[in-house]
């Protein structure tokens, strides 16, 4: 789709009268902490004035009231919608204000990321090329090719890279490889940054600050993450670390064994593993010297607080100086709201300070990391792809029906229809994917069933629980003659591996044979000629990757063979897919 036709089908979406997406309700875990947000989020919603001329003031206002549970239909972020969009045309990126062009790409592009990443692509890619077109030589930017190399411009410059990364848009690794030598050499001493690495500009007058430090690890922290993973799912599958009770962090590791979540799994980093984490421990060690919930920095000191969650979020750190950072710092935010509901954030505004306040106290980076990487779903109970799945729970309809059925034999040409529909019921019945934890292996069991809508169905709840070690039999789902089973895998899969796109495959197979009632009178010899191929291309290319991300005491060399193997049942007249 060509970009002036998003920009069109985007305002078009501002009118509509359908809901396209909404965030869920939000809560802080903290009764008092969502108290002060309901009341930050009242004052937003009395005093965001799109007219105001402050485009940018706007979208932050939407994006906090976003993240904190606000519907996507809200008056603000509609408002906010039409002026993100108003700064992107064919022509790419036009920033509303010089000045602040790299907060700009690196909010706005956070905004889009999170409302709908796949509708607002090309112009979330168009941000990102900008971002890249104006880093200087030496990694950093700036808010002129002129001016000295700003800490805080290259933390939403940052940003912006990683909104385009979730996005799947084409982003370089090496504008982030750059920024991360440039941070590493502009340091001082005492482990922290300011303003402006080389003056004397900022309320510090060229010493660290606490704001800007966090500003910079929030920088070194996303590069971390994109270039080698989760540190600590990565740790889950390693040794015991000593240094993790020092500041919460991984022990560097050099050469370490390919991530199976890195963003750029073909791009060989410049900056290591452990001189990331080096940088990162030295930043936090700045920070635990000065540690002070109620941020007194004269300057911006709502600023700290946001800054602050992203970073320790991204570098996968609870404690700061043996203290819950989370609940310290809130506590602290807390002192700072005034009797409007409203924080002030010196030299800007109450709404940019309180917008501020709200994406802290709603975890805005840790919502996105969570999504990132499947936590929410993947870890601890509800199924980390490396550990145990144990769970006590009241049994299910479905545990009652596959308990009645142990002793049937599934595996018989002419099992009983309704049999077969009441277990497609009361799989596709559950409405919570955690109650599907502990059934995995009774479901397993139904994958041999003669009724393809049985077996889909089954495909359809395993992928569910987002259990990385079902992969291999989803991959096993793509051999089934059934193209419905192929497509329920593939889908499994992509939610699975958080490749939302997978590899470029369609889910229409069928496509060029015409509509439904054409596909379904195609001759089987037709069908068949265009299901293998599709169907041998998903499995190479779902197998290449489970090869290359599995856990390493999983790997051997046998199961790779099965790439040279035929698809299963590919001599059989494909099924054709059910309409969607």
């Amino acid at each position: 789709m060509q970009l002036r036709k998003v920009v069109v089908f985007s305002t078009l979406l501002l009118f509509s009268t359908q809901t396209v997406v909404s965030a869920d309700k939000k809560t802080s875990g903290v009764p008092r902490f969502d108290a002060a947000v309901a009341r930050g989020v009242a004052f937003l919603k009395a005093n965001v004035k799109p007219s105001d001329g402050h485009p940018g003031r706007t979208v932050l206002a939407a994006y906090a009231l976003f993240k904190a549970g606000e519907p996507v239909e809200s008056p603000i972020i509609q408002d906010a919608l039409k002026a993100v969009t108003a700064t992107v045309n064919t022509e790419g990126f036009h920033p509303h204000n010089g000045y602040d062009h790299l907060y700009e790409a690196g909010l706005y592009s956070m905004f889009l990321a999170d409302i709908d990443a796949d509708l607002y692509r090309p112009l979330i890619q168009a941000m990102a090329d900008y971002v890249a077109s104006v880093q200087r030589s030496d990694g950093s930017w700036s808010d002129s090719p002129s001016g000295p190399a700003d800490v805080s411009m290259c933390q939403y410059a940052v940003l912006c890279l990683w909104a385009a990364q979730r996005a799947e848009c084409s982003v370089s690794p090496l504008a982030l490889d750059r920024t991360a030598s440039w941070h590493m050499n502009s340091r001082l001493a005492d482990g922290g940054w300011t303003y402006r690495p080389g003056t004397t500009t900022g309320a510090t007058g060229g010493k660290s600050s606490r704001n800007m430090t966090m500003a910079a690890t929030s920088s070194l922290g996303v590069t971390r993450l994109l270039f080698y993973g989760p540190q600590k799912m990565e740790k889950e599958k390693g040794k015991k670390d000593p240094k993790q009770k020092k500041f919460d962090l991984l022990e560097a590791v050099e050469d370490p064994l390919e991530s199976s979540l890195a963003s750029f799994p073909d791009y060989k980093p410049q900056n290591s593993l452990g001189q990331l984490t080096a940088e990162i421990e030295r930043a936090i060690g700045y920070e635990v010297s000065n540690f002070n919930p109620v941020n007194v920095h004269k300057d911006f000191p709502i600023y700290f607080y946001y800054s602050a969650e992203r970073a320790l979020s991204v570098a996968e750190i609870t404690e700061i100086g043996g203290k819950d950072w989370f609940t310290a710092y809130g506590e602290g935010l807390l002192t700072l709201q005034n009797e409007t509901g409203a924080w002030n954030e010196t030299f800007t505004s109450e709404i940019v300070g309180t917008s501020f306040a709200i994406l802290f106290y709603m975890r805005s980076t840790k919502q996105i990391f969570d999504k990132q990487y499947g936590l929410g779903i993947q870890q601890g109970k509800k199924g980390n792809p490396f550990g145990d799945k144990a769970i006590t729970r009241e049994p299910t309809e479905l545990d009652l029906l596959i308990s009645d059925m142990e002793n049937m034999d599934t595996t018989v040409d002419e099992s009983p229809i309704d049999v077969a529909d009441e277990i497609v019921r009361s799989v596709t019945s559950i409405d919570d994917p955690e109650k599907l934890i502990g059934q995995e292996e009774k479901l397993k069991s139904l994958m041999k069933h003669p009724n393809a809508d049985v077996r889909k169905s089954v495909v359809w709840a395993l992928g569910r629980t987002g259990d990385f070690k079902l992969v291999p039999l989803m991959l096993d789902g793509i051999r089934d003659p059934s193209v419905d089973v192929n497509i329920e895998a593939i889908q499994a899969l992509r939610f699975i591996s958080r490749k939302p796109h997978g590899f470029g495959e369609s889910l229409a197979p069928f496509e060029s044979l015409g509509d439904e009632e054409q596909i379904k009178n195609a001759p089987a010899e037709e069908r068949l000629r265009l299901a293998t191929p599709w169907r041998e291309k998903a499995l190479k290319d779902w197998s290449t990757w489970y090869f290359r991300i599995r856990p390493h005491e999983e790997q051997d060399s046998f199961d790779q063979l099965l790439l040279a193997v035929p698809t299963a049942n590919s001599e059989k007249p494909a099924t054709p897919a059910s309409p969607k």
